[in-house]
């Protein structure tokens, strides 16, 4: 357990990450500083979940793409919705999805929440995929330039079809 001393600086960092967070000042809520990690079981979703050892974790560093990935999604899925799709039915051959919403984007590709309406039904299904990059991206203009690719490349395909 963090210290009392300690626990106002880690709240102010929290919630600049995270600023609907209102549950850091419940009465109950506690941070914990991890000073041995002897094992690492990672669960990240459905069908996301995997072991990592203490020095790969210690290795590790954030993807700095992801601080303004959300920036990139919000981009893409106000002005070019239609591009992201071009993409998944690229990279996807007989997906027919109707929306494509990226809802995140890190330095080997993006995910995605996409809508479609199966040929046997009238019922729209929901579901995310991972949009993978050709390669991994390194900063901001390289992220655009590999989206600029894979959507031209998504346009070349579909005129060869």
């Amino acid at each position: 357990l963090v210290p009392s001393e300690e626990r106002e600086a880690l709240k102010d960092i929290y919630l600049a990450k995270h600023p609907g967070a209102f549950w850091v000042n419940f009465g109950d809520f506690n941070w914990f500083r991890m000073d041995e990690i002897e094992d690492i079981r990672f669960v990240g979703g459905f069908a996301r979940a995997g072991n990592v050892t203490p020095e790969e974790y210690a290795a590790a560093s954030p993807d700095e793409i992801s601080a303004f990935g959300m920036h990139v999604a919000n981009h893409m899925n106000d002005d070019h919705m239609d591009s992201t799709i071009a993409m998944i039915s690229s990279q996807i051959p007989g997906l027919d999805v109707s929306e494509a919403v990226i809802t995140s984007v890190d330095s080997l590709g993006m995910y995605v929440k996409v809508t479609r309406t199966p040929r046997a039904s009238d019922q729209p299904q929901q579901f995310k995929l991972r949009l993978p990059f050709p390669r991994k991206a390194e900063d901001r203009k390289d992220v655009k330039n590999i989206i600029v690719e894979m959507t031209r490349s998504a346009a070349a395909a579909s005129k060869e079809e």
